[in-house]
């Protein structure tokens, strides 16, 4: 198998060793005859695709290739919980994942199948990792600048120190710093080759770096770039990190950028094994630095296994197609054979310009919901476009349709909102063990194949729209470290004495709905907790921030349901293909369709294979969102700011879509 090329069609999976049935609750382990699992987690694995199964049982390195609506996340959790059941009780497993919402999911999960590995499970994103595994314990050790009082920069201190940098390198000074300087910066700290790139922009990052140090500051990229130079520069360090962490499992690793790639391969070196999760053409951050042929590295090593999950859980084998027919090679995926509906490709041509297009939108938006589908799943995506973006933000508002935009009353992300939003998901979904899920499904049957209007699915599902539940145990754990990590635990203060204040709050009678406004729960958990006292004694500024951030989106409207982590009841979610990355609706609505809008390119310039290639794979996670039903809007010309008119024909991806299915690939 090549991770870069055409998948031969359609291997069950791709590994160097045959599937494993389900045996029986005792398995057998290495190093002894028999592993007694948890019962859960046994009944789990064995409740799992064979594919699904054969992953979490190798024992070695592996690359995991995962496609759209594989259950990537349920093997994740699933191969966690048997490496720790497999792994030295004196020994452990680092899970690094690209959000703290996913990290604490995994440990959620865990706890659900019978785990409790407590400080053998360090579930962690990717810069939380560095930072508490690798920078605080080890640096000192080594000349790499760390000191316990650094403080974390935000946004709006880092934007200033690379608008100085840029403009002592003689560059433009820009509000954000440009995407190129960031790639360098990330190719500098792994050492890569950098001849190809000017030197006003080598100067600008090491300009930007020493400021950095100069300020006593730490920023995102800084954690893994200083984190793989103590790893570089101390044997030690490589060695207790091998002693305590027998396993690394990475989640998304077609994203990896190439220091945090370095990290891993360092930790590779150095005895730990690595279990590398992701999808090449779901890669969407090739302008940052993220490049697939760190997943076809360790897919191409001697001692890494290639396992693929072929099977689509997710969509129908309509949809499945389609997605097919955007990559234009079969990757070998297939829907569930147990899915009896296929979903829908519905195409709508609009005559005129992206005003067309918008209304189009609007009115399909409106369709659905009158057939049943619950507004917070459906998604409208866009590519990016800002003039697309005005177009549908003023017809969804003429049409009094009520969204929620991407970066619009958001939560803040800092660990101590993240304890916040958990809390609020908490008291939407009562004492735990309870409902799995707070919102209620809805039910019916899509109609399946390739439609023009004015034919319609029903939602055949409503999935979960809040954050795994925690329960209040682990909740006052983690408050407890974060009273901890300001120094104001009192001598008597216990995670079960905190717990018993959360519970006042978290238990309090007459519970919110989801769809209940978030200002007055939020209020009352902060003043309760005093969770503004411990924001300010926080060496990192987006803890700080965090209390009035919150505050700021309650008065913006904040749902329960959103200050949970989910999604606000009743409103649609209008978002970017890249921000709609991980996420799922029942219905996914794509205007825009033309071609030299998407794909995008100047009318006066050509199209690079590379281009075409990143944005037939923006595209490709764009369509696969879609559980029930995508909508393609479609149109012949649109209006380009810079040349006028352009007459480009409807969006070469879609051609590619409908000839798929013409040709009876569904």
């Amino acid at each position: 198998m090549s991770l870069a090329e055409p998948v031969p069609a359609p291997p069950a999976a791709v590994t160097t060793r045959p599937p494993e049935e389900p045996k029986s609750i005792d398995q057998p382990g290495p190093g002894s005859a028999a592993l007694r699992l948890p019962p859960a987690l046994a009944q789990e694995i064995a409740n799992l695709h064979p594919q699904q199964r054969q992953a979490v049982r190798h024992q070695g390195n592996l690359v995991l290739v995962a496609g759209p609506g594989a259950g990537k996340t349920r093997t994740l959790v699933a191969r966690v919980g048997h490496l720790l059941a497999t792994t030295s009780p004196h020994r452990g497993v680092a899970a690094i994942t690209y959000t703290e919402a996913a990290a604490s999911e995994v440990t959620s999960r865990l706890r659900t199948l019978g785990m409790r590995p407590g400080r053998r499970l360090a579930s962690r994103t990717v810069h939380s990792f560095c930072l508490h595994h690798i920078l605080r314990p080890y640096a000192r050790f080594t000349n790499v600048p760390f000191a316990d009082n650094l403080t974390i920069l935000d946004d709006t201190q880092t934007n200033q120190l690379w608008a100085h940098a840029a403009f002592e390198a003689g560059l433009p000074v820009k509000d954000k710093p440009d995407p190129l300087l960031t790639k360098i910066r990330r190719l500098m700290a792994a050492g890569e080759g950098l001849q190809d790139y000017q030197h006003q922009y080598l100067e600008a990052v090491r300009g930007y770096e020493q400021a950095l140090i100069n300020r006593g500051g730490l920023d995102f990229d800084a954690m893994p770039g200083r984190a793989l130079a103590v790893l570089r520069a101390s044997q030690p360090a490589r060695d207790m990190l091998s002693a305590r962490f027998r396993h690394l499992v990475v989640d998304e690793y077609q994203d990896l950028n190439p220091v945090l790639h370095a990290v891993v391969t360092e930790l590779l070196a150095a005895g730990v094994q690595v279990t590398a999760v992701g999808d090449p053409d779901q890669t969407m951050y090739a302008f940052q630095g993220a490049d697939i042929r760190y997943l076809k590295e360790l897919h191409e090593r001697d001692d890494f296994t290639t396992i693929q999950l072929t099977v689509n859980f997710r969509s129908g084998s309509t949809l499945v197609a389609a997605g097919r027919g955007v990559l234009g090679v079969d990757r070998g995926y297939r829907a569930d054979p147990n899915q009896e509906a296929p979903g829908t490709v519905t195409i709508e041509e609009v005559p005129g310009d992206l005003d067309d297009h918008a209304q189009r939108a609007v009115d399909v938006v409106r369709q659905r919901i009158a057939t049943g589908v619950p507004a917070e799943d459906i998604a409208v995506l866009y590519p990016g476009n800002r003039n697309l973006l005005n177009r549908l933000t003023a017809a969804l508002r003429a049409a009094d349709l009520p969204c929620d935009m991407e970066r619009t009353r958001k939560i803040p992300s800092s660990p101590l909102a993240d304890f916040v939003s958990a809390c609020a998901a908490r008291r939407l979904a009562g004492p735990v063990p309870g409902p799995a899920d707070p919102f209620p499904p809805t039910c019916g049957r899509p109609t399946g194949g390739i439609t023009t209007p004015p034919h319609a699915p029903a939602p055949r599902r409503r999935p979960s729209s809040a954050v795994p539940t925690r329960t209040v145990r682990e909740l006052a754990a983690t408050w407890h470290r974060h009273r901890q990590a300001v120094g104001i635990t009192l001598a008597e203060e216990t995670p079960r004495s905190l717990a018993r204040e959360l519970l006042k709050v978290l238990d309090a009678p007459e519970r919110e709905a989801p769809e209940d406004d978030a200002a007055a729960f939020l209020d009352h958990l902060i003043a309760h907790l005093n969770i503004d006292h411990v924001a300010d004694l926080s060496s990192d500024l987006r803890d700080r921030q965090a209390p009035q951030a919150l505050r700021t989106a309650a008065e913006d409207g904040l749902t329960m349901a959103e200050l949970a982590g989910g999604r606000a009841p009743g409103r649609i979610m209008l978002t970017t293909y890249h921000s709609a990355k991980g996420r799922e609706f029942s219905v996914v609505v794509l205007p825009g369709l033309v071609d030299g809008l998407m794909p995008f390119y100047f009318a006066t310039r050509g199209l690079s294979s590379r281009a075409l290639k990143e944005q037939r794979h923006n595209f490709y996670v764009a369509v696969t969102r879609a559980q029930d039903e995508v909508v393609l809007i479609v149109g012949d010309l649109f209006t380009d700011p810079y040349h006028g008119v352009r007459h480009s024909g409807r969006s070469r991806f879609v051609s590619d879509i409908i000839t798929h299915l013409d040709n009876g690939s569904g």
